[in-house]
């Protein structure tokens, strides 16, 4: 392939890339199309992403390129040893050109990719902010050259990028949700302390104090006492009129 033709490849996939983020953050999805450019753009055999989405969490989720990635990454996460974990400990680049030379560095891994007729790995950190939550491993016939490693580098960083807004995609939709639930809380609390100001001829911030004290002598949420009275399942107990 001429560096014309790689150049024009490249930034299409990276265009790609950018549109799947812009569109509908699915992680895993995001991340397989990702490993997928691995195998197209560098030219690996395989490509595997082990990640985690937070810092704090184990790193135990898998992106892949193809069935072989999926079964190698998987199998060595279930092992002592592997190159995944072993990027994800020292958040440093490795290369092995042979892995036939060194049977003993990951021996479960190691197998398995010499029978599936691997010769090579490269594993590449995957960085999120300042943190390494995972990790990017192209598997191949022969060692990766300089011009594919530093791609995959490349690519490595828009994997870290996704996660990133991945991460903070959640932390938004949490957020909404907790407020929508205080919300929605707080419209029923109100709606319950006007029927009862109505029905006790009381102001509704006297309503709401005696509402407020009988939940919390009787160990009910006040949403939920609130609710049974705006549906008429549970009538206002004497001593909560008194």
């Amino acid at each position: 392939m001429s560096e014309s033709a790689r150049g024009a490849d490249v930034a299409t996939a990276f265009a790609g890339l950018f549109e799947t983020l812009a569109r509908d953050l699915d992680i895993e999805s995001y991340l397989a199309v990702l490993c997928r450019h691995c195998v197209g753009l560098v030219g690996a055999r395989c490509a595997a992403i082990v990640f985690a989405e937070a810092p704090a969490t184990s790193a135990a989720r898998l992106a892949w390129s193809d069935d072989l990635g999926h079964q190698l990454a998987d199998d060595s996460l279930g092992a002592a040893t592997g190159p995944w974990q072993e990027c994800l400990a020292t958040g440093q680049l490795i290369t092995v050109a042979d892995l036939s030379s060194d049977t003993r560095r990951w021996p479960e891994f190691t197998r398995a990719a010499l029978l599936a007729g691997l010769g090579s790995v490269t594993v590449i950190p995957v960085r999120s902010r300042s943190d390494v939550t995972g990790a990017l491993a192209l598997l191949s016939e022969t060692v990766l050259d300089a011009t594919g490693i530093h791609l995959a580098c490349s690519l490595a960083d828009a994997a870290g990028a996704g996660i990133v807004l991945s991460d903070e995609l959640r932390r938004q939709e949490r957020s909404i949700a907790q407020l929508q639930a205080a919300l929605t809380s707080r419209i029923v609390i109100e709606q319950a302390k006007g029927i009862l100001a109505e029905r006790w001829k009381l102001a509704p911030d006297e309503a709401f104090d005696r509402l407020r004290k009988y939940a919390r002598a009787n160990q009910f949420r006040l949403p939920d006492l609130a609710q049974a009275i705006i549906q008429q399942t549970t009538q206002a107990p004497p001593d909560l009129v008194g």
